[in-house]
């Protein structure tokens, strides 16, 4: 890439614009094509290209000014559009504006973006275009990529090639207007800003936003390249105004440094003095380099505030684009030639060469011979050729070489007549600068570039250690806190420690106490145990005893009832035999009958005496059947005696109710009189009943003897029933047979459960003797027994006693296991506070380099070592 054939000279465009920052100014200025300030520090007059008050459009600023600009960059010249002005003046608004989807709102860089992609899709089809984007802010003299932010410290390079540019800024390719707007939301987004008393959104950093447009002619080849650079810059601030502090008034101090290495640029751009310009001062002249005073179309915005309140800042900001205006620069066009103008070039550069050899040879030959002494005449001298050169070529020393596609923007500059209408050539010369061989300036630019990444990696590496400085302050101060806390932790420690200590000896004390009563008590727990168990001992034994002798009780119960039933069953004896002599002659009888009725059967004739005898046998037996229904009447007749057992037994259970309760001499008194009744009363029962029972012998023994007498008279009758069928004589019979068994087993049960009955009442009455001696003898223990009561009630108390005392003890384990775990996670606490308190106290140390503090704060960290090492 080479400049144009032709190079221009032009001063920057410099525009003033008023913005109000509030109401009331605007209400109070009134602005006018000529504008005047009333100032103590104003002198003389302030000339600009134009000058756009408070109601003038965006559109109007950008007509005027911006519009030529995007026309210069798409004929292949660089451009810079920036804004100057004090903090809240309207810098910001100027280049952005307040949306940029807003047609009338938006600012300058959205209506180029417009006006640039316009012009393409206008431009011939044989060119090609090529749109690249980046976006940066210049904060805290750090250049930060705003569409990659994590790379905030980027190093400026320049090479021969591509001049002065920043080292790894992220370029983006767009091919439409909203591509565009999207990278500037995005790169928006993270640009720095902050509220300040002059301003709420006020940028604390200097964005800059590249476009880049390279356009090539696909027919010839010919290329040319435009670079634009539009810069919002930060506001100079006044703190006092601005009220900025901390992290604001850092930002303001970095701000106002780098606005005064661009006043000090451009004072050494006009004062014509200078042999040194300072861009390297500040990270924004470095950049703008080429704007200021180089290879550039440049437009100045000064944005004044029309407020009387800051009139100082509005006649340094009219001073600073005064001078600006001044500042000449020479823009060159940046193109690439074809393949047949490079080849235009070499043939003349050819011919050219030719022509010089000629020459030179010339030159050459009459030279030796001036050398040998001889003469030449004046006719044959070669011509000396000043302004044409041989073959009418032009020879001026000051022209330049011919431009290459490797040296597009640091070759010759050419004079050609501006295409601006405000461009002007000035009588002032170029800026003085140190001619440097190619070599030298090749190796020179390498070697700042290095200079540069160091730089770079030395400024990242101290904006770490800064930002590590800062995290250990904070962390320092932290740590200062947490050492004041400690200590305080530590006496409070120590307070609740020796408290601690106090009640532990207190609950020790305790304790020992508690375990000397425990101590004592089971010993008392273990001699009443041993009693005790010896009483249930002899309870034990008392008991076998009781069985084994109710056991024999019951055993002689069983034989005495056994004997007495003998005895009893006795007396019936006779009966008995009665009866059985009955039950025999009723068998004969029924034998009788069958070989009765056998015969007959057998056809044999019976005799008549045999049927006598056998209805003599028949009545006898009739009678001794109506004998034992009349018996079973008397029995049904006789009333039963439950009432008087029920008696007997409630008596018995209030004698063992008695007993095991214990009585007093009334009581066993009245249960003598009560048993002494009952027992009256049952043997008078007794009495009745066994006079009954041989009333009723008595009885049977007559109807016995009236039976036998009917008997008798029966024999003594004639046999008038032979002519009875044997067979129905035989059933009648049988059925009184049964009938008389049925009869006799029944009044055997009913006297033997009499029988029994009385047996039992005997026995009873017996054993109701032996519990009364009983008593009468327990009557005496008395004494014995309220003592043995006295001496269980002793041992239920002992042992309740016993049972808290040991669940005091232990719950008193349980506490002592708490309280010792408790201690020793207290004084683990302690421990690990000692430790952070000493490591704080070194890195306290190291940081302040205090020998006396440091001394303190170790000896108060050793007095407390020692009092914890005491205790």
């Amino acid at each position: 890439m080479a400049s144009g054939a032709t190079g221009s000279y032009n001063t920057i465009k410099g525009n003033g614009r008023a913005v109000s920052t509030s109401e009331q100014d605007r209400s109070r200025q009134r602005w006018t094509a000529d504008c005047r300030l009333r100032s103590r520090e104003a002198s003389g007059a302030f000339t600009f290209d134009r000058i756009f008050d408070m109601n003038c459009r965006q559109q109007d600023v950008f007509d005027y000014s911006i519009r030529s600009t995007v026309d210069d960059i798409l004929n292949g010249y660089n451009g810079t559009v920036f804004a100057y002005g004090q903090t809240g003046a309207g810098k910001s608004y100027t280049m952005m504006g307040s949306d940029i989807d807003d047609d009338e709102g938006k600012g300058i860089i959205p209506r180029i973006v417009e006006q640039m992609f316009t012009s393409i899709m206008t431009s011939p089809g044989n060119i090609e275009y090529t749109v690249r984007v980046s976006y940066m802010e210049i904060y805290m003299e750090r250049i930060r990529d705003l569409l990659l932010p994590q790379n905030d410290n980027l190093p400026v390079h320049e090479e021969k090639s591509r001049g002065v540019y920043v080292k790894g800024l992220l370029e983006i390719y767009v091919s439409s207007v909203q591509e565009v707007y999207e990278v500037m939301r995005r790169g928006d987004a993270a640009r720095a800003v902050a509220a300040t008393n002059m301003n709420q959104e006020s940028s604390r950093s200097h964005s800059i936003f590249v476009i880049t447009i390279t356009q090539k002619n696909v027919e010839t080849g010919s290329a040319k390249s435009g670079q634009l650079f539009l810069v919002d810059l930060a506001g100079s601030e006044k703190v006092g105004k601005t009220g900025a502090s901390g992290q604001t008034l850092e930002e303001a101090k970095k701000i106002n440094k780098s606005l005064s290495a661009l006043g000090m640029v451009i004072n050494a751009l006009t004062d014509g003095k200078s042999t040194h310009i300072p861009y390297r001062d500040s990270k924004l002249t470095r950049i703008l380099q080429e704007s200021l005073g180089g290879n550039s179309r440049t437009t100045l915005i000064i944005n004044c505030s029309p407020s009387s309140y800051n009139d100082a800042e509005t006649i340094s900001t009219l001073r600073f684009g005064v001078r600006a205006k001044a500042i000449k620069n020479k823009a060159k066009i940046n193109a690439e030639l074809s393949p047949a103008e490079l080849k235009q070039l070499l043939k003349k550069a050819q011919n050219q060469a030719v022509t010089f050899e000629k020459y030179i040879a010339s030159l050459e030959s009459e030279i030796q011979l001036w050398r040998s002494g001889d003469t030449v005449p004046q006719e044959r001298w070669v011509a000396l050729r000043t302004g044409e050169g041989v073959a009418g070529i032009k020879l001026d020393a000051k022209a330049p070489r011919p431009a290459t596609p490797s040296r597009l923007q640091t070759e010759a500059r050419s004079e050609t007549p501006s295409s601006r209408p405000d461009s002007r050539v000035g009588d002032r010369s170029s800026t003085p600068t140190i001619v440097l061989e190619k070599d030298e300036r090749e190796e020179f630019l390498k070697r700042e570039n290095d200079l540069q990444d160091q730089l770079a990696e030395r400024e990242t590496q101290i904006a770490d250690a800064e930002k590590m400085l800062v995290e250990k302050k904070e962390e320092l101060k932290i740590l200062k806190e947490s050492a004041v806390r400690t200590g305080k932790d530590n006496e409070k420690l120590n307070t609740e420690v020796t408290s601690f200590a106090c009640s532990w000896r207190k609950f020790h004390l305790k304790a020992r106490r508690r375990r000397l009563l425990w101590t004592r008590s089971r010993d008392a727990n273990s001699e009443l145990t041993a009693e005790l168990d010896e009483l249930k001992q002899q309870l034990l034994d008392a008991r076998d005893e009781c069985k084994g002798n109710q056991r024999g009780i019951w055993m002689r119960r069983i034989g005495r009832r056994a004997e007495r039933m003998a005895q009893m069953m006795a007396g019936f004896d006779l009966k008995m035999d009665f009866f059985s002599e009955n039950e025999r002659k009723t068998q004969k009888l029924v034998e009788r009958v069958d070989s009765l009725h056998a015969t007959s059967s057998s056809g044999e004739v019976v005799a008549p005496d045999e049927f006598l005898e056998l209805r003599s046998s028949l009545l006898e037996t009739q009678g001794v059947v109506r004998q034992a229904e009349l018996a079973m009447n008397d029995r049904a007749d006789v009333p039963p005696d439950a009432q008087l057992l029920q008696r007997i037994v409630k008596l018995q259970q209030e004698l063992e109710a008695a007993l095991e309760q214990g009585l007093d001499a009334n009581d066993v008194v009245e249960i003598k009189e009560r048993l002494e009744q009952a027992y009256a009363a049952r043997k008078d029962i007794d009495h009745l009943e066994v006079d009954s029972l041989r009333s009723e012998i008595a009885r049977k023994d007559g109807e016995l003897e009236r039976l036998k007498q009917s008997l008798a008279e029966a024999r003594s009758q004639p046999n008038g029933s032979s002519n009875t069928t044997p067979t129905v004589n035989s059933k009648t019979l049988h059925q009184q047979i049964a009938d008389f068994d049925a009869m006799k087993k029944s009044l055997m049960r009913d006297l033997q459960n009499r029988c029994e009955r009385v047996v039992e009442l005997e026995i009873s009455l017996d054993e109701a003797r032996e519990q009364y001696k009983h008593v009468v003898q327990s009557s005496n223990n008395r004494q014995q027994q309220k003592k043995m009561a006295f001496l269980e009630r002793n041992l239920e108390q002992l042992t309740h006693v016993q049972r808290q005392l040991v669940e005091q003890n232990s719950s008193l384990k349980r506490e002592v296991a708490i309280a010792e775990r408790k201690l020793i996670a207290r004084n683990e606490r302690i421990e690990s506070l000692e430790t952070l308190l000493q490591e704080s106290q070194e890195k306290l140390t190291a940081a302040n380099h205090r020998p006396p503090a440091n001394d303190a704060t170790s000896g108060r960290a050793k007095r407390t070592t020692w009092f914890f090492n005491q205790r």
